[in-house]
């Protein structure tokens, strides 16, 4: 009797059937990895010109994208549902073709070949384990597809176990696991074959917050001892600037901003970025000087950027970058509107002139009780150092 398996489950065992590449011990193989970080010109992942679109052409979900990740980083694919970041990894694992451009991974183009040809393996949101397969028949089943010995199959199997530190589990079925438990098997087993690219779309998404937050720091060990690059999917903000070494902000089919998560964070390129990584303050102005701005209730500010004048622009400002202070002070006037108490922070929001509304975040390092109350009326300060000035 034949058995269908699920859409990711036929992916892994596809994946599975790739040539074997040389194994890569762990420890060992993230040091070398890290020993030549030094050149990490080299790139892993060089995707170019990359179209694809739906629905007859309908829909275009990929519109002339281009990236260069670098061997050994670990790389984030950051935007809203639809963006196109998914579909991106799907063409480089091979799960679907693009209409124009190419992928190559280390040089060797990939374009017609299927995934089980790829030097890619990929880790599913779903997790994708076999649910009757034990623990070590997981790991171990693409090494069996690829025709390893059993001495090699039962040493890489050990050793990914204590690699996601699942020793002593290696008889249970994933029904008899967390959740999290069941991710660090479909990590193990999609590292058992030593890939030289890791591909994960959003694979902390089912999980709960704390172990969400306790599996970012596992995967960012775990792409440290090994060594090799880690793509990686997601639309949230905070798991992209914790875990990557840089970030792919995405919406429309489009990379808005490639950067570290500092220059992402602090240096936003668009409106769309600083409006989606994170929280920011966005205030429409026009520029009457070098450095100084008109807002559209007619108060001023000055920046730091300069440029010519006459140009309709948005600046930001981070919530934490602005400060409360005593009316009458340098700043913006206005009347605080509501106050949110958020544990380790106070969020204040103020209404300044022409309806506009700002928020300001404070740390609670002397505790919960806030500096102002609503309705009150306070000056808003914002630094020209930390008021970045962005194109319409």
């Amino acid at each position: 009797m034949s058995v269908e398996l699920p859409r990711t489950m036929r992916a892994s065992a596809a994946e599975a059937r790739r040539p074997a590449e040389p194994p890569t011990p762990g420890r060992a193989g993230g040091e070398a990895a890290r020993a030549s970080r030094g050149a990490a010109a080299e790139v892993a992942v060089d995707c170019r010109g990359l179209v694809k679109s739906f629905a007859g052409g309908a829909v275009r979900a990929l519109d002339g994208v281009s990236v260069a990740i670098k061997a050994n980083e670990f790389f984030t694919l950051l935007g809203p549902s639809g963006c196109g970041k998914t579909t991106l990894l799907r063409l480089i694992a091979g799960f679907e073709t693009q209409d124009a451009g190419s992928v190559a991974v280390y040089g060797q183009l990939l374009d017609g070949l299927p995934p089980f040809r790829r030097p890619v393996n990929t880790v599913f949101q779903s997790y994708a384990v076999f649910p009757h397969l034990t623990v070590e028949e997981n790991i171990a089943f693409g090494l069996e597809m690829q025709r390893r010995s059993r001495r090699e199959i039962d040493a890489r199997v050990a050793e990914m176990l204590a690699l996601v530190k699942l020793e002593g589990m290696e008889k249970r079925k994933p029904a008899q696991l967390s959740g999290g438990q069941q991710q660090r098997v479909a990590l193990a087993r999609a590292l058992a074959t030593a890939p030289r690219v890791l591909l994960l779309d959003e694979p902390l998404s089912a999980l709960d917050l704390k172990l969400r937050t306790d599996m970012q720091l596992e995967l960012k060990r775990l792409q440290a001892e090994v060594g090799i690059t880690f793509v990686f999917v997601t639309h949230d903000q905070h798991e992209a600037l914790t875990m990557s070494d840089r970030i792919a902000v995405m919406n429309r089919g489009k990379i808005l901003q490639i950067g570290t998560p500092e220059e992402i964070y602090e240096r936003p390129a668009a409106r769309f970025v600083a409006d989606f990584i994170g929280e920011t303050n966005l205030l429409p102005a026009t520029r009457i000087g070098e450095r100084r701005f008109r807002l559209a209730s007619g108060e001023e500010l000055e920046t730091a950027e300069p440029g010519a004048a006459g140009e309709a622009l948005t600046l930001a400002i981070r919530p934490e970058r602005a400060s409360l202070a005593p009316p009458g002070d340098p700043g913006l006037a206005g009347i605080v509107e509501q106050i949110v108490y958020e544990g380790t922070d106070t969020t204040y929001h103020v209404l300044i002139a022409g309806g506009l509304r700002l928020r300001l975040r404070e740390q609670n390092r002397e505790g919960s009780r806030p500096r102002v109350g609503t309705g009150e009326r306070v000056a808003v300060a914002l630094p020209a150092a930390a008021i970045r000035v962005l194109a319409e």
